[in-house]
């Protein structure tokens, strides 16, 4: 076997082969032939699901406006001062 061979092996085994979803195949080379390893893959475990959360937002710094005698006015009224 070749190594394009062994690589297109891999490749339908990974494809339709029973065993596809608990192994993977690697094409692997021992005393100058090429041939097909059959890897098995640990079950996954509960705890390996991905966590989704929020990202955390910093704290909101406190309005400098606050103190503005013209932070309160209704519309149109800034032009008056302006």
């Amino acid at each position: 076997m070749t190594e394009q061979e062994a690589k297109e092996q891999c490749a339908r085994f990974a494809a339709e082969h029973p065993d596809r979803e608990t192994h993977r195949w690697i094409p692997t080379q021992r005393d100058g032939e090429w041939m097909v390893a059959k890897i098995g893959l640990p079950p996954p475990s509960r705890d390996a699901r991905p966590e989704i959360r929020a990202d955390e937002r910093p704290p909101t710094p406190d309005d400098v406006r606050s103190e503005s005698p013209f932070l309160n006015l209704p519309p149109g009224w800034a032009g008056i001062y302006g």
